[in-house]
Protein backbone atom coordinates (compact mmCIF):
# COMPACT_ATOMS: atom_id res chain seq x y z
CA UNK A 1 0.00 0.00 0.00
CA UNK A 2 2.78 2.66 0.83
CA UNK A 3 4.65 1.36 -2.19
CA UNK A 4 1.04 2.54 -4.17
CA UNK A 5 0.93 5.29 -2.96
CA UNK A 6 4.69 6.15 -3.37
CA UNK A 7 4.23 5.17 -7.24
CA UNK A 8 1.34 7.56 -7.39
CA UNK A 9 2.83 10.59 -5.55
CA UNK A 10 6.03 10.52 -7.98
CA UNK A 11 3.17 10.46 -11.12
CA UNK A 12 2.00 13.40 -9.97
CA UNK A 13 5.15 15.51 -9.22
CA UNK A 14 6.07 14.02 -12.82
CA UNK A 15 3.29 15.29 -14.26
CA UNK A 16 3.13 18.87 -12.37
CA UNK A 17 6.66 19.37 -14.09
CA UNK A 18 6.09 18.78 -17.27
CA UNK A 19 2.76 20.88 -17.39
CA UNK A 20 4.86 23.70 -16.48
CA UNK A 21 7.27 23.32 -19.43
CA UNK A 22 4.13 22.89 -21.64
CA UNK A 23 2.90 26.47 -20.24
CA UNK A 24 6.04 28.36 -20.35
CA UNK A 25 6.84 27.49 -24.13
CA UNK A 26 3.33 28.66 -25.30
CA UNK A 27 3.54 31.83 -23.67
CA UNK A 28 6.70 31.96 -25.44
CA UNK A 29 5.32 30.92 -29.27
CA UNK A 30 2.16 33.37 -28.05
CA UNK A 31 4.44 36.53 -27.64
CA UNK A 32 7.17 35.63 -30.70
CA UNK A 33 3.92 35.32 -32.60
CA UNK A 34 2.37 38.95 -31.60
CA UNK A 35 5.79 40.63 -32.07
CA UNK A 36 6.05 39.08 -35.66
CA UNK A 37 2.31 40.36 -36.12
CA UNK A 38 3.24 44.36 -34.81
CA UNK A 39 6.41 43.65 -37.19
CA UNK A 40 4.23 42.65 -39.87
CA UNK A 41 1.89 45.53 -39.47
CA UNK A 42 4.43 47.99 -39.58
CA UNK A 43 6.01 46.60 -42.75
CA UNK A 44 2.55 46.67 -44.36
CA UNK A 45 2.15 50.30 -43.97
CA UNK A 46 5.90 51.10 -45.09
CA UNK A 47 4.73 48.93 -48.13
CA UNK A 48 1.78 50.43 -49.40
CA UNK A 49 3.63 54.02 -48.43
CA UNK A 50 6.44 52.80 -50.58
CA UNK A 51 3.87 51.53 -53.50
CA UNK A 52 1.98 55.12 -53.29
CA UNK A 53 4.41 56.90 -53.40
CA UNK A 54 6.02 54.47 -56.66
CA UNK A 55 2.68 55.03 -58.38
CA UNK A 56 2.55 58.65 -58.25
CA UNK A 57 6.14 58.78 -58.84
CA UNK A 58 7.17 55.66 -61.35
CA UNK A 59 5.86 56.10 -64.75
CA UNK A 60 6.60 52.14 -65.57
CA UNK A 61 3.44 51.53 -62.93
CA UNK A 62 0.19 51.48 -63.89
CA UNK A 63 -2.84 51.39 -61.09
CA UNK A 64 -6.00 49.73 -62.13
CA UNK A 65 -7.92 52.64 -62.78
CA UNK A 66 -11.30 53.27 -64.49
CA UNK A 67 -11.13 54.63 -67.40
CA UNK A 68 -13.07 57.50 -69.08
CA UNK A 69 -12.87 59.75 -71.56
CA UNK A 70 -13.70 63.49 -71.43
CA UNK A 71 -15.02 66.36 -73.49
CA UNK A 72 -14.62 70.04 -72.46
CA UNK A 73 -17.68 72.47 -71.77
CA UNK A 74 -18.69 74.84 -74.42
CA UNK A 75 -18.71 78.62 -74.10
CA UNK A 76 -20.27 80.28 -77.03
CA UNK A 77 -23.67 80.58 -78.40
CA UNK A 78 -26.31 78.16 -78.65
CA UNK A 79 -29.66 77.77 -80.48
CA UNK A 80 -32.61 75.77 -80.08
CA UNK A 81 -35.12 75.11 -82.89
CA UNK A 82 -38.19 73.84 -83.48
CA UNK A 83 -38.23 71.10 -86.27
CA UNK A 84 -41.21 70.51 -88.55
CA UNK A 85 -42.48 69.26 -92.54
CA UNK A 86 -43.77 71.65 -94.72
CA UNK A 87 -44.62 71.65 -98.03
CA UNK A 88 -43.99 74.46 -101.34
CA UNK A 89 -47.57 76.31 -101.95
CA UNK A 90 -47.27 78.72 -104.93
CA UNK A 91 -48.86 82.30 -104.22
CA UNK A 92 -50.85 81.39 -107.85
CA UNK A 93 -51.69 77.87 -108.45
CA UNK A 94 -54.93 77.17 -110.04
CA UNK A 95 -57.35 74.11 -111.14
CA UNK A 96 -59.68 75.55 -113.88
CA UNK A 97 -62.75 74.02 -114.01
CA UNK A 98 -65.90 74.45 -117.03
CA UNK A 99 -68.52 77.02 -115.26
CA UNK A 100 -70.94 74.77 -117.37
CA UNK A 101 -71.32 71.68 -119.24
CA UNK A 102 -70.56 70.57 -122.87
CA UNK A 103 -68.40 69.18 -125.11
CA UNK A 104 -64.74 70.47 -125.62
CA UNK A 105 -64.79 71.61 -129.31
CA UNK A 106 -60.60 72.89 -129.08
CA UNK A 107 -57.83 72.98 -126.94
CA UNK A 108 -55.74 75.98 -127.62
CA UNK A 109 -52.41 75.36 -125.27
CA UNK A 110 -50.12 72.76 -124.12
CA UNK A 111 -48.50 71.63 -120.85
CA UNK A 112 -45.50 73.98 -120.67
CA UNK A 113 -46.94 77.30 -122.06
CA UNK A 114 -46.82 80.59 -121.06
CA UNK A 115 -49.62 82.30 -121.04
CA UNK A 116 -51.42 85.56 -120.09
CA UNK A 117 -54.51 86.92 -117.60
CA UNK A 118 -57.52 86.13 -119.42
CA UNK A 119 -55.70 83.92 -122.73
CA UNK A 120 -58.48 81.46 -123.97
CA UNK A 121 -56.83 78.33 -123.34
CA UNK A 122 -60.09 75.19 -123.71
CA UNK A 123 -63.09 76.45 -126.31
CA UNK A 124 -66.45 74.77 -125.00
CA UNK A 125 -69.15 74.04 -127.46
CA UNK A 126 -71.85 77.15 -127.05
CA UNK A 127 -73.42 77.38 -130.00
CA UNK A 128 -77.12 77.77 -127.63
CA UNK A 129 -75.41 80.74 -126.27
CA UNK A 130 -73.78 82.28 -129.23
CA UNK A 131 -77.16 81.85 -131.07
CA UNK A 132 -79.05 83.68 -127.83
CA UNK A 133 -76.22 86.20 -127.94
CA UNK A 134 -77.11 87.24 -131.57
CA UNK A 135 -80.90 87.38 -130.57
CA UNK A 136 -79.70 89.37 -127.59
CA UNK A 137 -77.84 91.82 -129.61
CA UNK A 138 -80.64 92.55 -132.26
CA UNK A 139 -83.02 93.06 -129.27
CA UNK A 140 -80.64 95.70 -127.97
CA UNK A 141 -79.93 97.56 -131.29
CA UNK A 142 -83.76 98.14 -131.29
CA UNK A 143 -83.87 99.55 -127.74
CA UNK A 144 -81.13 101.76 -128.25
CA UNK A 145 -82.42 103.17 -131.56
CA UNK A 146 -86.01 103.39 -130.26
CA UNK A 147 -84.49 105.49 -127.36
CA UNK A 148 -82.36 107.59 -129.60
CA UNK A 149 -85.60 108.33 -131.03
CA UNK A 150 -87.73 109.14 -128.20
CA UNK A 151 -84.80 111.11 -126.79
CA UNK A 152 -85.02 113.64 -129.82
CA UNK A 153 -88.53 114.02 -128.90
CA UNK A 154 -88.71 114.47 -125.85
CA UNK A 155 -85.79 117.35 -126.03
CA UNK A 156 -88.45 119.01 -128.54
CA UNK A 157 -90.88 118.57 -125.80
CA UNK A 158 -92.88 115.92 -127.91
CA UNK A 159 -94.39 113.08 -126.31
CA UNK A 160 -94.68 112.21 -122.72
CA UNK A 161 -92.24 111.65 -119.99
CA UNK A 162 -93.35 108.45 -119.65
CA UNK A 163 -92.67 107.36 -123.25
CA UNK A 164 -88.93 108.60 -122.79
CA UNK A 165 -88.39 106.54 -119.33
CA UNK A 166 -90.08 103.29 -120.91
CA UNK A 167 -87.67 103.77 -123.77
CA UNK A 168 -84.63 104.44 -121.67
CA UNK A 169 -85.63 101.27 -119.55
CA UNK A 170 -85.93 99.23 -122.21
CA UNK A 171 -82.29 100.00 -123.69
CA UNK A 172 -80.67 99.70 -120.15
CA UNK A 173 -82.56 95.97 -119.38
CA UNK A 174 -81.71 94.59 -123.27
CA UNK A 175 -78.00 95.96 -122.50
CA UNK A 176 -77.66 93.98 -119.04
CA UNK A 177 -79.21 91.04 -121.00
CA UNK A 178 -76.34 91.10 -124.04
CA UNK A 179 -74.04 91.53 -121.56
CA UNK A 180 -75.08 88.35 -119.03
CA UNK A 181 -75.23 86.33 -121.89
CA UNK A 182 -71.65 87.36 -123.50
CA UNK A 183 -70.20 86.64 -119.40
CA UNK A 184 -72.08 83.57 -119.39
CA UNK A 185 -70.60 82.49 -122.77
CA UNK A 186 -66.61 83.68 -121.59
CA UNK A 187 -67.24 81.40 -118.43
CA UNK A 188 -68.37 78.55 -120.49
CA UNK A 189 -64.89 78.58 -122.08
CA UNK A 190 -62.25 78.49 -120.12
CA UNK A 191 -59.22 81.21 -119.67
CA UNK A 192 -56.36 81.82 -117.32
CA UNK A 193 -56.47 83.37 -114.47
CA UNK A 194 -53.40 84.80 -114.06
CA UNK A 195 -49.89 84.61 -116.34
CA UNK A 196 -48.30 81.78 -115.38
CA UNK A 197 -47.77 77.95 -117.00
CA UNK A 198 -49.67 75.34 -118.26
CA UNK A 199 -48.68 73.16 -116.42
CA UNK A 200 -51.33 70.05 -117.29
CA UNK A 201 -54.60 69.62 -119.53
CA UNK A 202 -56.85 67.38 -118.44
CA UNK A 203 -59.51 67.12 -121.28
CA UNK A 204 -59.16 66.13 -124.61
CA UNK A 205 -61.12 67.24 -128.03
CA UNK A 206 -64.42 65.86 -127.75
CA UNK A 207 -64.57 65.26 -124.16
CA UNK A 208 -67.82 66.64 -121.82
CA UNK A 209 -66.56 69.11 -119.74
CA UNK A 210 -67.88 69.16 -116.20
CA UNK A 211 -67.80 71.59 -112.97
CA UNK A 212 -66.89 69.16 -111.07
CA UNK A 213 -63.95 67.74 -113.05
CA UNK A 214 -60.54 70.20 -113.63
CA UNK A 215 -60.20 70.78 -117.21
CA UNK A 216 -56.46 72.31 -116.78
CA UNK A 217 -54.26 73.81 -114.27
CA UNK A 218 -52.05 77.20 -114.20
CA UNK A 219 -49.30 77.85 -112.24
CA UNK A 220 -47.17 81.07 -111.80
CA UNK A 221 -43.55 80.07 -109.89
CA UNK A 222 -42.88 83.50 -109.78
CA UNK A 223 -43.54 83.84 -105.64
CA UNK A 224 -43.11 80.81 -103.55
CA UNK A 225 -43.56 79.87 -100.06
CA UNK A 226 -43.36 77.07 -97.41
CA UNK A 227 -46.39 76.09 -95.26
CA UNK A 228 -46.46 73.99 -91.86
CA UNK A 229 -47.97 73.04 -89.08
CA UNK A 230 -46.53 73.52 -85.60
CA UNK A 231 -47.81 72.19 -82.02
CA UNK A 232 -49.56 75.04 -79.70
CA UNK A 233 -47.33 74.08 -77.37
CA UNK A 234 -44.66 76.25 -79.21
CA UNK A 235 -47.41 79.30 -79.24
CA UNK A 236 -45.48 81.65 -77.18
CA UNK A 237 -42.03 81.05 -78.22
CA UNK A 238 -42.56 81.01 -82.56
CA UNK A 239 -42.73 84.57 -83.68
CA UNK A 240 -42.84 86.02 -87.05
CA UNK A 241 -39.51 86.92 -88.22
CA UNK A 242 -37.97 83.82 -86.35
CA UNK A 243 -34.74 82.63 -88.41
CA UNK A 244 -35.06 79.11 -90.12
CA UNK A 245 -33.89 76.47 -91.89
CA UNK A 246 -34.89 74.83 -94.47
CA UNK A 247 -33.63 71.19 -96.14
CA UNK A 248 -35.01 69.53 -99.00
CA UNK A 249 -34.37 66.09 -98.85
CA UNK A 250 -35.00 64.93 -102.29
CA UNK A 251 -32.88 67.65 -103.64
CA UNK A 252 -30.55 67.93 -101.22
CA UNK A 253 -31.02 71.44 -101.11
CA UNK A 254 -30.82 74.22 -98.29
CA UNK A 255 -31.50 78.12 -98.09
CA UNK A 256 -31.84 80.33 -94.45
CA UNK A 257 -34.87 82.62 -94.35
CA UNK A 258 -37.72 83.75 -91.62
CA UNK A 259 -41.10 83.24 -90.89
CA UNK A 260 -43.36 85.67 -92.88
CA UNK A 261 -46.16 85.03 -90.78
CA UNK A 262 -47.34 83.35 -87.46
CA UNK A 263 -51.25 81.82 -87.88
CA UNK A 264 -53.67 82.93 -85.28
CA UNK A 265 -55.85 80.21 -85.47
CA UNK A 266 -55.45 76.64 -83.82
CA UNK A 267 -56.61 73.74 -85.96
CA UNK A 268 -59.15 71.93 -83.46
CA UNK A 269 -58.28 68.56 -84.87
CA UNK A 270 -54.47 68.25 -84.70
CA UNK A 271 -53.99 71.34 -82.36
CA UNK A 272 -51.51 72.99 -84.32
CA UNK A 273 -51.45 76.52 -86.09
CA UNK A 274 -49.66 77.21 -89.13
CA UNK A 275 -46.29 79.45 -90.07
CA UNK A 276 -45.35 80.22 -93.48
CA UNK A 277 -41.69 80.87 -95.06
CA UNK A 278 -41.08 82.97 -98.02
CA UNK A 279 -38.74 81.22 -100.20
CA UNK A 280 -36.03 83.30 -102.64
CA UNK A 281 -36.68 83.48 -105.86
CA UNK A 282 -33.67 82.54 -106.91
CA UNK A 283 -34.35 78.79 -106.12
CA UNK A 284 -35.54 77.28 -109.59
CA UNK A 285 -36.52 73.64 -108.02
CA UNK A 286 -39.62 75.43 -106.18
CA UNK A 287 -42.39 73.07 -107.30
CA UNK A 288 -46.20 72.86 -105.32
CA UNK A 289 -46.64 70.38 -102.64
CA UNK A 290 -42.07 69.68 -102.76
CA UNK A 291 -41.87 68.31 -98.71
CA UNK A 292 -39.32 70.30 -97.05
CA UNK A 293 -37.69 69.69 -93.48
CA UNK A 294 -38.53 73.42 -91.24
CA UNK A 295 -36.14 74.29 -88.06
CA UNK A 296 -37.31 77.24 -86.54
CA UNK A 297 -35.28 79.16 -84.52
CA UNK A 298 -37.11 79.43 -80.69
CA UNK A 299 -34.64 80.26 -78.39
CA UNK A 300 -31.01 81.51 -78.46
CA UNK A 301 -28.22 82.32 -76.02
CA UNK A 302 -24.70 84.17 -76.73
CA UNK A 303 -23.05 82.79 -73.85
CA UNK A 304 -24.26 79.42 -72.87
CA UNK A 305 -22.60 76.89 -71.38
CA UNK A 306 -23.08 73.90 -73.92
CA UNK A 307 -22.33 69.78 -73.19
CA UNK A 308 -23.43 66.80 -74.71
CA UNK A 309 -26.71 65.64 -73.33
CA UNK A 310 -25.27 62.07 -72.35
CA UNK A 311 -22.74 63.31 -69.92
CA UNK A 312 -25.38 65.26 -67.62
CA UNK A 313 -26.06 62.20 -65.33
CA UNK A 314 -29.40 62.55 -62.83
CA UNK A 315 -29.63 61.02 -59.37
CA UNK A 316 -32.66 59.04 -57.58
CA UNK A 317 -34.21 62.96 -56.24
CA UNK A 318 -34.07 64.22 -59.92
CA UNK A 319 -31.05 66.39 -60.01
CA UNK A 320 -29.13 66.91 -62.57
CA UNK A 321 -25.04 66.74 -62.27
CA UNK A 322 -22.29 66.13 -64.40
CA UNK A 323 -18.56 65.02 -63.49
CA UNK A 324 -15.54 67.55 -63.75
CA UNK A 325 -12.11 66.42 -64.50
CA UNK A 326 -9.30 68.02 -62.52
CA UNK A 327 -6.11 66.14 -63.57
CA UNK A 328 -3.55 65.35 -61.13
CA UNK A 329 -0.43 64.03 -63.20
CA UNK A 330 -0.38 62.45 -66.61
CA UNK A 331 -3.83 61.07 -67.83
CA UNK A 332 -5.32 60.84 -63.95
CA UNK A 333 -7.65 62.80 -63.00
CA UNK A 334 -9.74 63.31 -59.96
CA UNK A 335 -13.54 63.46 -60.66
CA UNK A 336 -15.48 66.17 -58.71
CA UNK A 337 -19.37 66.39 -59.04
CA UNK A 338 -21.03 69.45 -59.89
CA UNK A 339 -24.85 70.12 -59.95
CA UNK A 340 -26.02 71.89 -62.69
CA UNK A 341 -29.91 73.03 -64.01
CA UNK A 342 -30.64 71.98 -67.57
CA UNK A 343 -31.93 75.30 -69.65
CA UNK A 344 -32.48 73.80 -73.22
CA UNK A 345 -31.46 70.37 -75.44
CA UNK A 346 -31.17 70.22 -79.15
CA UNK A 347 -29.52 67.59 -80.83
CA UNK A 348 -27.58 65.94 -78.52
CA UNK A 349 -26.71 69.11 -76.76
CA UNK A 350 -27.79 71.01 -74.29
CA UNK A 351 -27.22 74.45 -72.46
CA UNK A 352 -26.68 74.15 -68.73
CA UNK A 353 -26.10 76.10 -65.76
CA UNK A 354 -24.36 75.37 -62.54
CA UNK A 355 -26.63 75.74 -59.24
CA UNK A 356 -23.49 77.46 -57.62
CA UNK A 357 -22.59 80.61 -59.31
CA UNK A 358 -19.10 80.26 -60.79
CA UNK A 359 -18.40 76.44 -60.83
CA UNK A 360 -17.88 76.45 -64.09
CA UNK A 361 -17.03 78.77 -66.59
CA UNK A 362 -16.30 76.95 -70.08
CA UNK A 363 -13.12 74.74 -70.93
CA UNK A 364 -13.90 72.17 -67.82
CA UNK A 365 -13.23 68.79 -68.75
CA UNK A 366 -16.28 66.66 -68.27
CA UNK A 367 -16.89 63.07 -67.71
CA UNK A 368 -18.26 61.78 -71.49
CA UNK A 369 -17.73 57.79 -71.88
CA UNK A 370 -17.80 56.09 -68.45
CA UNK A 371 -19.24 58.38 -66.24
CA UNK A 372 -21.43 55.80 -64.81
CA UNK A 373 -18.41 54.29 -63.38
CA UNK A 374 -17.32 57.60 -61.71
CA UNK A 375 -18.13 59.04 -57.97
CA UNK A 376 -17.56 62.20 -56.03
CA UNK A 377 -13.77 62.14 -55.95
CA UNK A 378 -12.77 59.01 -57.62
CA UNK A 379 -9.43 58.87 -59.25
CA UNK A 380 -10.10 57.95 -63.16
CA UNK A 381 -7.32 57.51 -66.41
CA UNK A 382 -8.28 59.94 -69.15
CA UNK A 383 -8.19 57.80 -72.14
CA UNK A 384 -8.27 60.93 -74.21
CA UNK A 385 -6.06 63.49 -72.56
Amino acid sequence: MKQTILVLTTMALLAACGGGADTSALGKKRAERDSLKTVYAELGVKIKDIETWLAENDSTVRRNLSIVTAIPVEAGSFSHYVDVHGIVKADKSAALFAQGGGRVRSILVKPGDQVRSGQLLISIDNDIVQKQIAQAETGAELARTTFEKQDALWKQKIGSEMQYLQAKSQKEQAEAGLAALREQQRLTNITAPFDGLVDDIMVRVGDMASPMQPAARVVNLSAVQLEADVPESYLRSVKEGALVKVRFPSLDETFDGELDHVGQFIDPSNRTFKVTVRVPKAEPYMRPNLLSDISIQDRSNDSALVVPSRTVLQDVEGNNYIYVLDATHDDEAVARKIMVQRLSEYKGRISVTPVKAGELKGGERVVDEGAKNVSEGTTVRVANN
